[in-house]
C-alpha cells in the first residue's frame, strides 16, 4: 500500500511507509480488540459471529471506492507530453501522428543519454510546473549550483513576458493534488473492519470443531490463508503496477526495461478497486453460504453443569448435596 501512495500520490517512499504505518498498525489492533470484546460481551454464538464477520465485510465493500480518489500524474516533458513551445504551451497525451520523444529542437545542442534518469522541476510564476527526464534533456548548460540548489540556463524551460521561470530544481515535481487527506480518512475504517473480521470467523472455527482438533484446524485455516492470499498477492500486486507503467528506462548495455518511470494513475485504480471489491464480494458470498446451508447445524459446545466439590481434611464433600449448596456452570474438565 505504501507503494501505491507513492504513485497515486507522488509521495516520498519514507512519508508513504509512516503514513500507512501510523494508521494501519492502531487501527488493526483496534479492530481485533473491539471485534472480540463484542463477541466476549454479547456472547454471540457462532450464527451471530458470522453475520458479524459478514457486516464487517459488507463495511469494507462500501468503502472500497477510495480508491477513486487518487492524482493524475504530472506531465514528464518528453514521455507523455511535447516541449514546450515559444508561448511555453505543451501537448499531453493523445498523439496521433507523432508520438512525444526526449531529443527536441531545445536539446538538440546536448549530448544525452536516456539511460541516465535524474529528473528537475520547473517551477513559474502561475504556478504551474513542469518535470523533466534529467538537466541534459531540460537543456541546462550550466552546472548545478549547490548554493542555491538550482539549475540555471535551461533551453527547453521556456519563459514568455507574461509567465516567467521561478526556479529549476532537482527532482519529480510535488504533486499539488489535495486528494491524500480524503484518501488516508477513508483507509482507517477499512483497516478497521478488514482486520475485525478474523477474530469472529477464528472463533466460530474453534467452536465448531472438536476439542482435539482445534490446533489442526487453525493449522490448515493458515495454510489456506497462505496458498490463496499472502502468497499469490505479491504477484498481483507486482502485475497491477507492471501493466499500470506507461514508460519505462531504458538500459544501455541491452534492449531490456528498467525501472518504470511513469505510471497511470487512473489504470493503477481502476485495477486496484476491482480486484478488492472481487475479494471482499467472494468473502460475503462464502460466509453467506455456510450460513444459508450450515446455520442451523452450527451449535456451540454445550455448558456441563458441574457440582462443586471442596475437600476437608483429606475427605471430598459434595457441596451439591448440602442445603446452601452452589453449582456452577463449567466446561468440560480434561480428564
Amino acid at each position: 500500500m505504501s507503494k501505491y501512495l507513492e504513485r497515486q500520490f507522488n509521495v516520498a517512499p519514507s512519508k508513504a511507509n509512516v503514513l500507512i504505518g501510523c494508521i494501519m498498525v492502531p487501527m488493526a489492533g483496534l479492530g481485533c480488540m473491539l471485534s472480540g470484546y463484542i463477541v466476549q460481551y454479547f456472547r454471540l454464538n457462532c450464527v451471530k459471529k458470522l453475520k458479524l464477520a459478514v457486516s464487517l465485510l459488507f463495511v469494507s465493500l462500501l468503502l472500497t471506492p477510495m480508491y477513486l480518489i487518487y492524482c493524475p500524474h504530472d506531465p514528464l516533458v518528453g514521455v507523455d507530453s511535447s516541449y514546450p513551445d515559444r508561448d511555453g504551451n505543451i501537448w499531453i497525451g493523445n498523439f496521433t501522428e507523432i508520438e512525444p520523444s526526449l531529443v527536441g529542437s531545445c536539446n538538440a545542442h546536448c549530448i544525452c543519454s536516456e539511460s541516465e534518469y535524474r529528473p528537475v522541476c520547473a517551477e513559474f510564476t502561475n504556478g504551474k510546473q513542469l518535470s523533466y527526464y534529467s538537466p541534459c534533456y531540460a537543456g541546462c548548460v550550466q552546472q548545478y549550483s549547490q548554493m542555491r540548489k538550482v539549475y540555471n540556463n535551461c533551453s527547453c524551460v521556456v519563459s514568455s513576458p507574461k509567465v516567467r521561470v521561478r526556479r529549476i530544481k532537482k527532482g519529480l515535481c510535488e504533486s499539488k493534488c489535495t486528494g491524500l487527506l480524503g484518501f488516508l480518512i477513508i483507509f482507517a475504517p477499512l483497516s478497521f473492519c478488514t482486520f475485525a473480521v478474523g477474530v469472529p470467523i477464528i472463533s466460530v472455527i474453534l467452536r465448531t470443531v472438536d476439542y482435539n482438533e482445534r490446533s489442526f484446524a487453525l493449522g490448515i485455516q493458515w495454510i489456506l490463508v497462505r496458498i490463496i492470499g499472502t502468497i499469490p498477492a505479491p504477484v498481483l500486486f507486482g502485475w497491477m503496477f507492471d501493466v499500470s507503467c506507461i514508460r519505462y528506462q531504458s538500459e544501455p548495455c541491452n534492449k531490456e526495461s528498467g525501472n518504470c518511470l511513469l505510471y497511470s494513475n487512473k489504470l493503477l485504480a481502476d485495477l486496484f478497486l476491482t480486484f478488492s471489491i472481487i475479494g471482499q464480494a467472494l468473502a460475503m458470498v462464502i460466509l453467506t453460504c455456510v450460513l444459508m446451508f450450515y446455520g442451523e447445524s452450527l451449535q456451540d459446545e454445550p455448558l456441563l453443569e458441574i457440582p462443586l466439590r471442596e475437600v476437608k481434611n483429606g475427605v471430598e464433600i459434595d457441596e451439591s448435596t448440602k442445603t446452601d449448596g452452589l453449582l456452577v456452570t463449567a466446561a468440560p474438565l480434561l480428564q
